[in-house]
């Protein structure tokens, strides 16, 4: 019973860290957008982001539109800018592809 206890507490440790390893990527990411003039709410694209063990970008790929096409291009331009992205404290947590979802204004 304990392993299985601490098994649970590790796994939950490495996955609050991959997301403050994909939050410094939105962050940075989010830095480097110039909004579309006009833009109203806070539609959320997806993004398929695939990378070396170095950050640097190799290919972006739209997974799901935001619907304003002018956005689209935005993030995806602001993804290029932002190479190479933040890399995770743990190396462990690299992954080659990351699924990537951006709204213009934070959550």
């Amino acid at each position: 019973m304990l392993k299985a206890d601490a098994a649970r507490a590790s796994a939950a440790r490495s996955q609050g860290d991959f997301d403050k390893y994909k939050l410094a990527i939105q962050q940075k990411v989010r830095g480097n957008l110039l909004r579309p003039p006009g833009l109203s709410g806070n539609p959320e694209a997806v993004f398929e982001v695939d990378q070396l063990p170095s950050g640097e970008v190799l290919a972006i790929r739209l997974k799901r539109s935001s619907g304003l096409p002018a956005l689209d291009d935005a993030i995806e331009r602001s993804i290029r800018r932002s190479s190479p992205l933040p890399l995770p404290e743990q190396r462990d947590l690299f992954q080659r592809t990351l699924e990537l979802r951006f709204r213009p204004l934070e959550d």
